[in-house]
């Protein structure tokens, strides 16, 4: 009798033990539970608090050096009370998050989640998936996660896109609809414009016949020095790169050579408008028009030649850039922005920017014993108040609503600005990210947003979408691509920089294109082609 009562309290205490576990890794995670004896009556399936006793969960993310440590973010805290879920977090500096990464995974002692814009590469989330280290998602989220479900009808393609190879949906996305229709526009010195007597340039011809202008007017900023720079680029940048540029030649550059026309992929530099387009360029550097450091400068030296305080004159002629205010700040009064400029054959395109979905800003590990409470604490997140206070800062700190019951930005005091508004009590660029274009709809933009969205109308008619879309390949194919992608594109960007400047490239074409065969191109291509017919074959 006394061995049956023993064993009797041994399995009591064993069960209650169990009910105080919430999500945790082999160290830590554990629950604060006190009062509850089951988890599942402390798990609400609906409403606010998630769970009715405290319960903590484990989070790894990256964090980036302007923003404080989680804990002490009033948008977690606050989060805390509203939910009962409190994080304990496992935070590593940028510069060491894939080291720290790729060390959790290899000793297995896993986080409950990982939490964060970009917190794993397409890569990581399927291979960890496919071992079992991340679980699937699509029943919690069918479950759980009505933000998430909602989000997935509203944009099916981005469902399409977070679905593994298995069929699974391993991580929770970021999506940004306030991003812009483009990365870059062109700009053009106006002052310069009307000293040389020239109008705004509105073909490659004609702009070829501006910077020669602008080359040869003497003292054209009036400061007594041969200082003038007619066109700066920096090399294959996103921004201030001639990627677009391109586009007046009948093709659009980026940084993967890889574009999708009429569901076909192709290589975009073995293309003759590539070529055509090469020497366009070598002609602006030859007549030294173009900046002889476009392929060497970095961030600094380009910000010194642009950004000019109010005691330096302005050096540069024209360049692509974000918009005026971004690129000049309150000294963008000389510049105007125009149109793409139209090709020898008629081309007027440019780029759409690439940016708005990614797929990785949360995912929940192996290791959580209560995925669902993990899942709602996300699904918080795709929660338009809760995404606005995540993203731009909390209510009242950085921003406000307004009488009509639009986001306004709160008027920085002396001394900071809106990112440090944003990033005092909220992840901000840190966090998970959710703006759909509703929500985008509601906010009243600074003068450098109004700008941007200014230009993007002026573009509009000229964008044409040719990105490669955010979709899973197999770990094969990943595997097969890193050791060719890296190769090709380097000797592309080497070759290119090398006849802008230097010239050669009829001569050399056919042995570039040798040489890219050499190197796997074609195997590359069908690898991009086979993983792009089973994201539209699918449903």
């Amino acid at each position: 009798m006394k061995k049956k009562l023993i064993s009797f309290t041994l399995l009591v205490t064993l069960i209650f033990t169990l009910t105080l576990t919430g999500c945790g890794g082999k160290k830590g995670g554990q629950n604060d539970v006190t009062t509850a004896t089951n988890i599942e009556e402390n798990f609400n399936e609906e409403g606010l608090p998630i769970v009715n006793e405290p319960v903590t969960i484990k989070m790894a993310s990256s964090k980036k050096p302007y923003v404080r440590p989680f804990d002490e973010l009033k948008f977690f805290q606050e989060l805390e009370e509203k939910t009962n879920v409190k994080i304990e977090w496992d935070l590593s500096p940028g510069e060491g998050w894939t080291e720290k990464k790729n060390l959790i995974f290899a000793s297995n002692d896993l986080p409950d989640a990982f939490y964060g814009s970009w917190v794993l590469s397409d890569d990581e989330v399927l291979r960890y998936g496919l071992q079992g280290l991340l679980i699937p998602l699509e029943d919690l989220i069918e479950k759980h996660a009505p933000n998430v479900k909602k989000m997935f009808e509203d944009y099916p393609e981005y469902k399409k896109m977070l679905t593994a190879p298995d069929g699974h949906i391993y991580s929770l996305p970021r999506l940004d609809e306030s991003s812009p229709l483009t990365n870059d526009v062109l700009m053009i010195n106006k002052t310069w414009l009307d000293k040389v007597g020239k109008p705004i340039p509105t073909t490659t011809d004609e702009f070829y016949e501006v910077l020669k202008a602008f080359k040869e007017h003497n003292d054209l900023n009036g400061n007594g020095m041969d200082d003038e720079i007619p066109f700066t680029f920096r090399g294959s940048h996103h921004i201030s790169g001639i990627y677009s540029l391109m586009g007046s030649f009948g093709i659009l550059d980026n940084s993967k050579k890889i574009a999708v026309v009429n569901d076909k992929i192709e290589f975009i530099a073995i293309k003759p408008e590539y070529k055509e387009a090469v020497k366009y360029f070598h002609k602006l550097f030859t007549e030294e028009l173009a900046d002889e450091e476009a392929f060497t400068q970095d961030g600094s030296v380009y910000s010194a030649k642009v950004s000019r305080t109010k005691s330096e004159e302005q050096i540069i002629g024209a360049l692509t850039g974000w918009g005026l205010v971004q690129t000049f700040g309150d000294r963008n009064e000389n510049y105007v922005v125009i149109p793409p400029l139209k090709g020898p054959k008629g081309h007027q395109m440019w780029n759409k920017r690439d940016g708005t979905f990614s797929k990785c800003s949360f995912v929940i590990t192996s290791a959580c014993k209560n995925p669902e409470i993990a899942m709602r604490w996300a699904n918080e997140h795709y929660e338009s108040d809760i995404a606005y206070q995540e993203y731009y800062g909390l209510f009242d700190v950085a921003i406000k609503k307004n009488d009509e019951g639009k986001i306004e930005f709160i008027q920085p005091p002396e001394g900071k600005n809106l990112s440090n508004l944003r990033h005092e009590q909220s992840p901000g660029q840190n966090g998970m990210h959710f703006l759909t274009k509703d929500m985008v709809q509601n906010i009243k933009y600074s003068e450098k947003d109004i700008e941007k969205k200014e230009c993007d109308k002026m573009y509009k008619p000229y964008v044409v979408d040719t990105n490669y879309p955010q979709i899973y390949m197999t770990i094969e194919e990943n595997e097969e691509l890193a050791t060719i992608k890296t190769d090709v594109i380097n000797y592309v960007k080497e070759m290119t920089a090398k006849w802008m400047m230097n010239g050669g490239i009829d001569e050399e074409w056919d042995t570039y294109i040798k040489k890219l065969k050499q190197m796997k191109m074609e195997k590359m291509i069908t690898i991009y082609q086979n993983a792009y017919d089973r994201y539209i074959s699918s449903k």
